[in-house]
C-alpha cells in the first residue's frame, strides 16, 4: 500500500512538472530576421485554395512576395489592398518572402496588425481577442 501511494505521488509530481512548463512563447517564424520594406503593390494574389493571400511588392531592390494572413481576417478588418497602392510592411524574412507582422496603406490611413510580438497570428485568438485590435 505504501509503495502504490509513493508511485501515485511520483506520477502526480511528474504531471505537475510537465504542466508547469511554460508553453513555447514564440511562433517558429519569429526566429527569422525582421525586415521593413516600402514599395508599391504590383499584384494581389487571392485565389480559392491558394492558402494565405499574398502581395507582390515592388521595392527599390526588386519584387518581394509578402504573405499576409487569413483571408477571413482580412475581410473582417476591411483590409482590401489594391495594385498600384503604396505599402509599408514590417515582417519576417523567410527565404525569398516576407511574412507580414503589420501592413500599412498610407493613402488609406490604414494599418493592419497580422502577428503579435512573438510572431503568432492575431486572427487565431478567437473572437474575443480580435475585436478591431489589428486595425487603426
Amino acid at each position: 500500500m505504501i509503495r502504490s501511494g509513493f508511485v501515485l505521488v511520483a506520477v502526480l509530481a511528474a504531471a505537475g512538472a510537465v504542466f508547469a512548463q511554460p508553453a513555447a512563447r514564440q511562433a517558429p517564424v519569429a526566429a527569422s530576421p525582421k525586415v521593413e520594406l516600402k514599395g508599391t503593390i504590383e499584384k494581389v494574389q487571392v485565389a480559392r485554395g491558394q492558402g494565405m493571400p499574398s502581395l507582390d511588392v515592388k521595392t527599390g531592390s526588386g519584387t518581394v512576395r509578402v504573405i499576409l494572413g487569413s483571408f477571413r481576417y482580412l475581410i473582417e478588418q476591411d483590409f482590401n489592398p489594391k495594385a498600384g497602392a503604396e505599402i509599408h510592411v514590417k515582417g519576417y524574412k523567410v527565404n525569398d518572402d516576407v511574412v507580414a507582422i503589420s501592413v500599412s496603406l498610407p493613402s488609406e490611413g490604414k494599418t493592419l496588425k497580422l502577428r503579435d510580438e512573438d510572431g503568432r497570428p492575431v486572427w487565431m485568438r478567437g473572437r474575443r481577442g480580435r475585436g478591431c485590435e489589428g486595425c487603426k
